[in-house]
């Protein structure tokens, strides 16, 4: 686990803690102070593995609240998992929220990942004083918000934005929403990987016994491997072509882009700015703007999430969990 500290614990302070289909990060904020943060890997074992983690994170610190980020959709009460596509076990039905606050006896709010990385960008990162913004991020899978007017949109189920899970590739590849050739099939970190790995066995140099990952494939395209600076544009032009739908439908024209395999973008770059150059005449010139907060986003956004509207500590007679 990686860990970074400083400074005392004042009241008041927050655990923000983001999902992901690979590691869990986290971060322990106080107002504008991050107080400390860190990553490890997501327990395999399945939800309550998760939520077990979550709490003895939570337990080490002081804390009054928990917000929690996942890739995947809530329940409409926003307290419990539906589809959550890239993290293993069951989280159809979970009751998250309830089974953390039973541990932790703080009040706990969930949010969509993608959601809380916009949610951050807005109001701390590359997105301050912009309001009207598509936000892309680039991880396992990928993700995507919408934010009008300064306020980035949930909805029922906190369910807007799923730019991941539009089709790309019509019959493509099967993605863990049930659908087939969505964009996350095309451009997720797991596609990258795959692309990569075919390409190398198909000139039988193979992956030398160890798997391979997206930013094995960037490294490629940088070192001037012609093949992975083919890979990453093809993908780069599917990414423009349904970035151009998106603000075409929306009437946007900024975008933010960010992600632990945000690297993979900038080489995507020409390619998705050619595909956009190709809409112009309808959504315009389109500003692509790089995320600023890194990698603890997601769990700065969640966080921030915990303060954005009333918590109320659970009462003894709600930590009961049937």
């Amino acid at each position: 686990m990686v860990v970074t500290r400083g400074g005392p614990r004042p009241e008041g302070s927050a655990l923000g803690v983001d999902i992901g289909g690979t590691n869990i990060k986290w971060v322990h904020r106080a107002g504008t102070a991050v107080l400390a943060r860190g990553t490890l890997p997501t327990p395999a074992a399945g939800p309550a593995q998760v939520a077990a983690t979550i709490a003895e994170m939570a337990d080490a610190r002081t804390v009054e609240a928990i917000g929690v980020a996942l890739p995947g959709h809530l329940a409409p009460d926003l307290r419990s998992t539906t589809t959550v596509p890239n993290i293993d076990g069951d989280w159809q039905g979970f009751p998250l929220a309830d089974t953390l606050e039973h541990a932790t006896a703080k009040p706990v709010l969930l949010m969509n990942d993608a959601r809380a990385f916009a949610s951050a960008e807005l109001a701390l990162g590359s997105a301050r004083g912009h309001t009207d913004v598509v936000f892309m991020t680039m991880g396992t899978g990928i993700g995507g918000a919408i934010a009008l007017d300064g306020r980035v949109l949930r909805g029922p189920g906190d369910r807007i934005g799923e730019i991941g899970h539009m089709t790309a590739d019509p019959g493509g590849d099967p993605c863990g929403c049930g659908a087939r050739g969505c964009l996350e099939t095309v451009a997720g970190g797991r596609a990258l990987a795959a692309l990569w790995s075919r390409s190398l066995a198909s000139r039988g140099t193979g992956n030398q016994g160890r798997s391979l990952t997206p930013e094995d494939l960037v490294r490629a395209a940088r070192s001037g491997d012609a093949t992975a600076r083919g890979i990453l544009g093809s993908v780069g032009m599917v990414v423009g072509t349904v970035l151009g739908s998106v603000l075409a439908q929306l009437g946007l024209s900024t975008v933010v882009v960010g992600g632990g395999v945000a690297p993979a973008f900038d080489m995507m770059r020409p390619a998705v700015e050619s595909a956009l150059r190709d809409r112009r005449s309808l959504i315009g010139p389109v500003t692509l703007l790089a995320a600023e907060l890194g990698p603890y986003a997601g769990a700065t956004g969640a966080a921030l999430h915990t303060t954005a509207q009333p918590l109320a500590v659970p009462s003894t007679s709600q930590l009961s969990v049937n």
